[in-house]
């Protein structure tokens, strides 16, 4: 039976147990939001230290301009994006309100400057906000608050949300995301690893690298990029990027960290017309003479002198330079110049900006494995909360006999299920338990635990082009590969158990593949 069944299959046979069992209120409550959770998108939270640029970030990603963003500290709450057909939001107060709004009033509820003429914005817990974005029916994502903001309630706004409160025992009432993707610029400092840690031992049940990604924003403000170089900001912060990923505490913490300029393509969405008449002027001009003028931002943006002057007034100047930062002007200028189109620039953009490799990314990392992270998720939940109730009502008898039983299945599916097993090997590596004696063998692991995509000939890492037959006996050769390394002598514990796995892994794509032959 498919994991998808055996997970609902669970649920659904607790929530029958629970019927006419007092005290069991609370855990079929639970397990009825578990099941609704299955088959809502992945979940993923936008988090990081105040200024990270999470909001810009999530303007890029998206494609829109959803969040606002500011040159001050403005957002007070945490936001979670939906999917809907037509536009509103949904605000969720601390004492269990809730009520919709036009979606034009979401700066209201959700930027500080608001506050004198809302009050109520102080009583918000979360905004829902519905929206009409494809990429949102795939992903929604969460915006919070900065994590040290000055402010002590938007920070305090975030960990109440994500519920990181460093504590196993603890049952979160805000158990939002599945996973998180954490933004920083220039380095991740002591605080970063300390906050990640944090997510893994409170919140995010089992947070580790299958649902946590960094993202290295700002490198077209932050010195690690120079417009008179001859690379893009995202190629200039690749090394930097890089080095975070050498750290073993790193590692353990984070999938992968991916540098992103994404002003430019957050700014590239609100250009009007009188923005574009700017640039095609600039673009007629060599590129080293824009290179000049852009050079000192301030003064492309604030100067009265006839050089400056030419290119627009201070306002239409200052106002490119909000919108795109040095780094677009100077690209979009470029590609202006090479007579390429409006929809040519944006997908260029997107690309040399880091944004489409990053949304690339969490549509296969995250997306491969939605299920699975949402599984994951869902059992040590489910088990925490059971732990909690057994512990407040020892005479309630029925009720510890039903939590028992759900922690018996719940044990039996992790250990049973195949594709459990693989993440429970994926846990070993990315915690640093389980190293592999070359890159093939790290790469068919990868392979076949689904990194690239379920289907057999991802997880054989051959073409689609390849015939079932073909598949068989790639299969057959590779489970003979791993059961052979898996009898290897003297080799760790660890490493014996993956080799087992993902040889059983690769026999059961050859049943599946058998079993296509003789329909």
């Amino acid at each position: 039976m498919p994991l998808k069944s055996q997970v609902y299959q669970l649920i659904e046979d607790t929530i029958r147990l629970c019927s006419g069992c007092p005290g069991t209120e609370l855990l079929k409550k639970r397990l009825e939001e578990m099941k609704e959770r299955l088959d809502m998108p992945l979940r993923v939270a936008v988090t990081g230290i105040m200024k990270a640029g999470k909001s810009t970030f999530m303007n890029a990603l998206i494609g829109d301009n959803l969040v606002y963003t500011g040159n001050l500290e403005t957002t007070y709450t945490v936001c979670w994006f939906k999917y809907a057909k037509e536009p509103f939001i949904t605000v969720c107060f601390r004492n269990g309100e809730t009520m919709e709004d036009a979606y034009e009033n979401l700066a209201r509820w959700s930027v500080r400057i608001y506050e004198k003429e809302n009050p109520r914005i102080n009583d918000v817990k979360y905004l829902i906000v519905h929206y009409p974005n494809e990429v949102l029916k795939k992903l929604e994502f969460i915006d919070t608050p900065g994590l040290n903001s000055k402010y002590g309630t938007d920070a305090q706004n975030t960990l109440d949300f994500l519920d990181i409160r460093g504590s196993e025992d603890t049952i979160r009432e805000a158990s939002m995301a599945d996973a998180i993707i954490y933004a920083f610029s220039r380095s991740m400092g002591g605080f970063d690893e300390e906050l990640l840690k944090a997510f893994q031992q409170g919140g995010f049940y089992m947070s580790s690298p299958i649902n946590s990604v960094g993202i290295l924003t700002k490198p077209d403000v932050t010195g690690i990029w120079h417009i008179d170089g001859n690379m893009t900001p995202v190629q200039a912060a690749s090394s930097v990027a890089e080095g975070i990923m050498k750290n073993d505490n790193m590692k353990r913490l984070v999938y992968a960290s991916f540098p992103v300029c994404a002003k430019a393509v957050e700014g590239f969405s609100a250009l009007l017309e009188k923005d574009w008449l700017v640039l095609d002027h600039l673009a007629s001009i060599p590129r080293d003479e824009i290179i000049d003028i852009l050079f000192d931002a301030e003064s492309f943006a604030n100067s009265i002198d006839s050089p400056f002057m030419e290119y627009g007034d201070i306002e239409a100047r200052s106002r490119l330079i909000d919108l795109l930062g040095q780094y677009g002007i100077l690209e979009i200028c470029q590609q202006l110049s090479e007579g390429m189109t409006r929809d040519g620039i944006k997908e260029i953009l997107s690309e040399k900006c880091g944004i489409a490799n990053v949304r690339s990314m969490l549509l296969s990392h995250f997306g491969n494995r939605t299920f699975l992270i949402k599984s994951q998720f869902i059992f040590n939940y489910l088990k925490t909360l059971s732990r909690e109730l057994r512990r407040a009502n020892r005479d309630n008898n029925q009720l510890m006999n039903v939590c028992e039983e759900l922690d018996n299945r719940i044990d039996e599916l992790m250990t049973g299920v195949q594709t459990l097993n693989e993440l429970r090997i994926l846990q070993y590596y990315y915690n640093g338990q389980l190293k592999f004696l070359d890159e093939d063998e790290l790469e068919d692991f990868m392979q076949v635990t689904g990194e690239y995509g379920r289907e057999p000939e991802k997880r054989l890492g051959v073409s689609s082009f390849v015939s079932i037959h073909e598949l068989m006996v790639i299969a057959k050769e590779k489970t003979e590969k791993w059961h052979e390394k898996a009898s290897a002598f003297m080799m760790q514990s660890t490493y014996v158990d993956a080799a087992a796995t993902i040889a059983r892994s690769y026999e059961y794509i050859y049943y599946y593949l058998s079993a296509l032959c003789n329909e």
